[in-house]
């Protein structure tokens, strides 16, 4: 069993985003820790946190800020929490977190970090200039950290982990690669197909343009000026803090052109696969590993993805899906035609997708990795 640690500090931008993807990383943190602080800005929900068994601190960490002065004050503020709470481990979620908290340990050290990279962000991934300029320095912070050996980094594909190497942040053998955030088989069963008599493709994630939306938009006027029946079904919300982010108007406007329907946000994405024919995820740039995907996968639905790090991680070319160059509508309409005609091949890769979820990417899987992670940290002490 991994050692107990006394406290554990958990760091992540927003406690929905926490509670979206990292229950089963806190329920886990708090079989190993005498307590467990989870430090994020609040929407209203920190109490949904609580009930994990975990303490809250409201922390407002800017998200949306590359201001380098607005950023230093969001430093500041975190060392002077990590040194008044004294934890054990200061556990870092997403890119963001992670230069901050490598920053804030520098000045208020700790005994071990923990580096979870869900991503790389849009400091990782922007060919913007405030991107490019900041990027060498956040590679170089995370490197300082990565070198003392008291950390570990959990990332969730292979390409994420070469691009810090490629950069300098080199982890060596302390590192851990999870199937996501992991995804509980039983909550999200392998459902029939809904027999729609115009298939639906559905896409769920924030409307951004690096997970491609428009592009998906695009494809499927494509499809209706070639005649073929295929409506596009989007969930998920706008994100005004994301440079990327799609406006409402411009949505609305997708919308009265017809074949698109936008949802918004949805509570029970089980419902969504209940009455789509096809996942797709058509991301521009790089993912971490999409839950979206994952749990799609595990409802036995068909995914069409772009070839982009953490899509190409999770989908099998021609077994669970199609693979597709990402920012290529032609070549999107053409997967999605390909699937919208074919019953029988959506269902078989289906069943497919729903057993590569099953071979490593459910809570159990991450859990455990999760454990052993800590485990060998603690034996580093």
């Amino acid at each position: 069993m991994p050692r107990r640690y006394k406290k554990i500090l958990v760091c992540i931008t927003e406690d929905w985003f926490a509670l979206s993807h990292f229950k089963p990383l806190m329920r886990t943190l708090v079989e190993l820790a005498d307590e467990v602080v989870v430090v994020a800005r609040s929407s209203g929900r920190m109490g949904e946190i609580e009930a994990l068994g975990c303490r809250t601190v409201d922390f407002d960490f800017r998200r949306s800020s590359l201001r380098p002065l607005a950023q230093a004050d969001v430093v500041r503020r975190l060392s002077r929490l990590i040194a008044a709470e004294r934890p054990d481990v200061v556990h870092a979620i997403a890119m963001q977190m992670l230069v901050v908290a490598s920053l804030a340990t520098r000045i208020a050290p700790v005994p071990h970090t923990v580096l979870h990279l869900t991503g790389l962000g849009f400091v990782g991934i922007s060919e913007g200039r405030a991107a490019r300029l900041i990027r060498p320095l956040a590679l170089r912070v995370l490197a300082g950290t990565l070198q003392r050996q008291g950390s570990w980094l959990l990332a969730e594909n292979p390409d994420d982990v070469a691009f810090l190497r490629d950069g300098g942040a080199n982890p060596g053998e302390r590192l851990t690669i999870l199937g996501g955030a992991g995804i509980d088989e039983t909550e999200f069963p392998a459902q029939p197909l809904p027999g729609n008599p115009v298939p639906v493709a559905a896409f769920v994630g924030r409307m951004i343009r690096s997970k491609g939306v428009d592009v998906l938009v695009e494809a499927q006027r494509m499809l209706a000026a070639r005649g073929i029946p295929l409506e596009v079904s989007l969930y998920g919300k706008t994100d005004d803090d994301n440079p990327e982010g799609v406006p409402r108007a411009e949505i609305e406007g997708w919308t009265r052109q017809g074949g698109v329907t936008w949802h918004g946000h949805v509570s029970d994405i089980r419902d969504v696969w209940a009455r789509s024919d096809i996942a797709v995820l058509p991301a521009i740039t790089r993912e971490g590993l999409p839950r979206s995907v994952l749990e799609a996968a595990a409802s036995a639905r068909p995914l069409i993805v772009t070839d982009v790090p953490g899509c190409r991680h999770v989908v099998r070319r021609d077994i669970d899906g199609l693979i597709v160059p990402p920012a290529d509508p032609v070549a999107l309409a053409d997967a999605l035609a390909r699937l919208a005609g074919d019953a029988a091949l959506r269902a078989r890769m289906g069943a497919c997708a729903r057993e590569r979820v099953l071979s490593g990417f459910t809570i159990s899987h991450v859990t455990a990795g999760i454990r052993e992670a800590y485990g060998r940290l603690g034996a580093m002490a």
